[in-house]
């Protein structure tokens, strides 16, 4: 049966589409502000992508490169010099052009797979630059702090809604530009390249000509969707340009409809829609994400837009329109969901932002059954009110987890936060924290600044920073086990610079000698080029692991021979029990120290880990001891305002005045700068019936951040880096 809509039925529906972007604000919920927000910015990206994809005929997989550049200039530019929004606009948009004008000359030499290829490759080096030039870039750290533009104008582009109309403004202008290029005969021009080069070039046509300028104006458009995410985001790091990005861009042209412009936008608005709602409700979003992308494919190859075109021109069967419907229907649905109502003296919400999917997926499990385990056993009330744990996943990256931030604040309305595991997340993190003036709980996130140069009000650290172990262990591998020459071999981001510089430091003061700094990119799995480069000449190798990198690097250390001849120590995280049950005799022998051990010999850790192996089947990891002794933080606290979690500032204040005297760590209390003073344990794993355990050979008491230094002296210096302190023996 052939169903034909009414002629100009698809142009009233998006007229009514433009219709409810305008009047959608005051009506809904902050939280999906932010998702309408962000949905525009990314149609912009979006529809500059389907220049290429949709009317030149060729995908390309670094366009998220573009998108960095824009974001990179106004991070740069906004927060060290001040500049204006306009200086940092025609900045972005022009070091973007400039960059596709280099790019094009270098793709379009090739077509097909061969340019999928090459655009993998020239996003790479842009990524790559983003997270290796640290003295511009700050690295896998970030710029934050990126403030919002001023215009001049009466209104505050700080709140939501203002900055909405301004990033609609902003698509809506990106689409008079498109849509007037490709109603052009120039755009003509491109489609019929599209459809036959031969053609057109027997017609007299300079093609590759057209094909360059098309890739040019993408590139510069997707320059000026970047400067609209970095002034939305105040935040920019590498995460903007990894080729997920472009992937995710990718598959907003495919799903919306290419060569349309509109598809792509809507296909941005699904996206960024399913993404962040779905992963509300189920950590498994990314088969939901999936099927609905093969539906699309399977269903309306043409993507949604193309199909409801041939809908209104009765060319498809009822029944595929009807998937495609009831598709878009539940993201509709799932978009216009109220918010969650907040009761002033109902249950205590604890927000807790963690990656719940990718390679720290282990380590947030662990921290929320942690948070669990203390509920359960004290009957699921903090200061006798019952507790409501709101989890949400960051995906491990630092624009997904601010959002996730926003969602918990104004649409959940939670009381406290707890979170997250990187150190950059950290950090972009904090000034939204203090924007917000919500007590944030960091159980995990160790970045020294935190609590050093760089100090956040309403961050409460209950766990440690990055260099505090690693004091005490320089000294101790330099005095203890006599080792005069190291190599370093670490994660390169901040968490791994600090642990590094505090190893450094206190080797070096102590007669050692760093002779060779190696730093590979987070989640590295194959370090087999690393391992090749490591001097023999030394007398250890000192290695810092997290996320799925603490799994690999031991076993590829042994398998390259070197366990024999260099012992293997590293931070704390490299060894941690959360890792070791997925390790084998490869880690036996290795020493590092960290502020919990599960072996620990104390009548409450003995109990903490009974417990923690009778629930979860497996011994607990600091991880998880730092999110237990955290939620008893927030117990504590709470009781001492009376349960009067309500009030923010008195909250907070108790907060930092908590002292835990048998904590499973053992005594935990905050320095007059935030961080906690705690027991630090040298570890070294052992095999003990069967399994593998970090037997604690030696305890260093009531350790600070600054170790033995005074702290004014010691905050002289700046912040460990990778290039601080300097391998003056390498």
């Amino acid at each position: 049966m052939r169903i034909a809509l009414p002629p100009g039925a698809l142009r009233i529906a998006l007229g009514v589409a433009f219709a409810a972007l305008l009047v959608a604000p005051p009506l809904v919920s902050s939280f999906l502000l932010a998702l309408l927000t962000q949905a525009v910015i990314y149609a912009v990206l979006a529809m500059s992508l389907d220049i290429i994809l949709g009317y030149i005929g060729l995908a390309s997989l670094g366009h998220a490169a573009y998108l960095g550049l824009g974001a990179y200039s106004v991070g740069i530019l906004a927060t060290r010099h001040g500049a204006p929004f306009w200086v940092t606009l025609a900045v972005g948009v022009l070091l973007a052009t400039a960059v596709a004008s280099i790019f094009g000359l270098l793709a379009l030499r090739a077509t097909g797979v061969y340019f999928l290829m090459i655009t993998l490759a020239l996003g790479m080096v842009v990524w790559g630059l983003a997270h290796r030039w640290v003295t511009m870039t700050q690295g896998d750290n970030g710029i934050a702090g990126v403030p919002r533009p001023d215009l001049g104008v009466p209104w505050s582009f700080s709140r939501g809604i203002p900055f909405y109309y301004l990033a609609l403004a902003g698509f809506l202008l990106a689409l008079v530009v498109l849509r007037t290029i490709v109603r052009s005969p120039f755009g003509q021009t491109l489609v019929g390249i599209r459809e036959s080069e031969s053609r057109m070039r027997t017609l007299g046509y300079h093609v590759w000509l057209h094909k360059y300028l098309g890739f040019v104006i993408a590139g510069a458009v997707g320059g000026f969707a970047g400067v609209l995410w970095a002034y939305y985001n105040g935040f920019v790091s590498p995460s903007d340009l990894e080729l997920a990005t472009s992937v995710e861009i990718l598959l907003m042209v495919a799903l919306g409809g290419r060569g349309t412009l509109i598809g792509p936008a809507l296909g941005a608005v699904l996206i960024v829609g399913l993404k962040n709602l779905v992963s509300v409700y189920t950590h498994r979003w990314l088969l939901i994400l999936g099927a609905v992308y093969i539906g699309t494919i399977v269903y309306a190859p043409e993507g949604i837009v193309g199909a409801l075109r041939q809908w209104t021109k009765g060319e498809r069967a009822m029944g595929k329109k009807v998937v495609v419907s009831i598709v878009m229907m539940a993201v509709l649905i799932g978009l216009a969901a109220p918010g969650s109502v907040w009761a002033q003296k109902g249950p205590i919400k604890i927000g807790v932002i963690t990656a719940m999917t990718g390679g720290a997926a282990q380590i947030g499990k662990d921290m929320t059954n942690g948070i669990s385990m203390w509920l359960d056993e004290n009957g699921g009330m903090i200061a006798g009110r019952k507790v409501e744990v709101i989890v949400e996943d960051s995906q491990g990256q630092p624009n997904v987890a601010l959002t996730k931030l926003q969602k918990l604040v104004e649409s959940d309305r939670v009381h406290v936060l707890v979170g997250e595991i990187f150190a950059h997340i950290g950090y972009a993190m904090a000034p939204k924290v203090d924007e917000y003036k919500i007590p944030m709980l960091y159980p995990v996130i160790a970045a020294d600044d935190l609590t050093q140069r760089k100090p956040a009000k309403w961050v409460v650290r209950t766990g440690w920073a990055s260099s505090q172990p690693n004091h005490p262990f320089g000294e101790y591998a330099a005095k203890t086990l006599g080792y005069k020459r190291v190599v370093t071999v670490a994660i390169d981001y901040a968490f791994g610079w600090e642990q590094v510089g505090g190893f450094q430091k206190t080797f070096e003061e102590n007669g050692g000698q760093i002779v060779q700094k190696l730093w590979a990119p987070l989640n590295t799995t194959d370090f087999a080029p690393y391992l090749s480069q490591i001097r023999r000449d030394a007398d250890a190798v000192f290695a810092l692991m997290v996320s799925i990198s603490a799994s690999r690097f031991p076993k590829q250390y042994q398998d390259a021979g070197l366990k024999a001849r260099l012992p293997l120590i590293g931070g704390g995280t490299t060894f941690d029990e959360f890792v070791l049950p997925s390790l084998g005799d490869e880690a036996i022998g290795g020493m590092s120290p960290l502020i919990y051990s599960a072996a620990l010999d104390t009548p409450v850790n003995k109990k903490f880990v009974a417990e923690y192996r009778k629930k979860y089947g497996k011994v607990p990891s600091y991880f998880s001891e730092t999110c237990y002794t955290s939620t008893r933080w927030i117990n504590e606290a709470a009781r001492a305002v009376g349960g009067d979690v309500e009030n923010r500032e008195k909250f907070l204040e108790a907060l930092r005045k908590v002292e835990i005297p048998d904590a499973p760590r053992g005594p935990v209390k905050l320095d007059a700068y935030g961080n906690p003073i705690q027991n630090i344990y040298v570890r070294k794993v052992e095999r003990k019936d069967g399994e593998l355990w970090n037997t604690v050979i030696q305890t260093y008491p009531a350790v600070s951040q600054f170790w033995k230094y005074r702290p004014e002296e010691f905050l002289k210096q700046p912040v460990y880096d990778r290039n601080f302190p300097a391998c003056k023996h390498c």
